[in-house]
Formats: C-alpha cells, structure tokens, sequence
C-alpha cells in the first residue's frame, strides 16, 4: 500500500481478491481501515465482530468537558 495515489490504494484496499493476511493488517490499521471495511471478501463473522467492537466503542462515556472560563 505504498502507492502515492489514494486512488489506487483504495482500489487495492477493495479488491476481493487481496490476500486475507493482508486485508487482516489494513482492518486492523487506523489510517487504512475505513476503506478497508468496504471490501466485499471480509466475512460475515468478521463484520459483525468489527460492528460489535464499534457499538462498544460508541459506549464508552466521553471525558467531562471542562467549563468555560469568562474572561
């Protein structure tokens, strides 16, 4: 995925025939996992757990906002 083109990363990100052990890394990787997910070889397991852990991260209770101060 060293390609200076984003098109042609998001074309390799999406195609179904991408070696699993790869497609694995790109899920796994933040910068690259968004275009990832829209490959149509992942598993239907393997969404339903990437939606889960979603649903779980949505959870999480966000920090306190901190109040504003008047000048």
């Amino acid at each position: 995925m060293n390609d200076p083109a984003a098109h042609i990363r998001g074309a390799v990100m999406r195609n179904p025939r991408l070696p699993a052990h790869v497609l694995a890394g790109l899920l796994h990787d933040r910068d690259t996992a968004c275009v990832a997910v829209t490959n149509p070889a992942i598993p239907v397991p393997v969404l339903h757990r990437i939606l889960a852990a979603a649903a779980t991260a949505r959870r999480c209770t966000p920090p306190p906002r901190r109040a504003a101060v008047a000048i």
